[in-house]
């Protein structure tokens, strides 16, 4: 993960206000109110966080991003990925279908293409 070659790509974000454990390189679903929440274990997330300022985060919906992952390490190429209830993500049954570029096993984390 060491060239940014996928930046950028069709990248679409939105804001919303920030819940309690969100934090950059989260996974996030949407909860009540407008608010980026970290989804329950197998719950399916809407995208990954890439910045907070005050009481807002701004959520990458579409696009290139980061994320951590536990378990067991997705493959490259199309994995059902859901949240792990900590703000990564885990290979799940239950999942979407997301495409992971690249995979840093010593980090654990995945560069995906929402």
């Amino acid at each position: 993960m060491n060239t940014p070659v996928f930046y950028g790509f069709e990248a679409k974000e939105l804001t919303f206000y920030k819940d309690k454990n969100v934090a950059v390189g989260k996974a996030v679903g949407a909860g009540s109110l407008k608010r980026a929440v970290v989804p329950a274990a197998d719950e399916k997330f809407c995208g990954v966080c890439s910045a907070v300022r005050g009481s807002y985060v701004s959520v990458i919906l579409k696009g290139h991003a980061v994320v951590k992952y536990s378990g067991t390490s997705p493959v490259i190429g199309y994995n059902n990925l859901a949240a792990d209830g900590n703000g990564y993500v885990k290979v799940s049954d239950n999942g979407r279908e997301i495409l992971v570029l690249d995979i840093d096993t010593t980090n654990r984390t995945i560069e995906i293409l929402l």
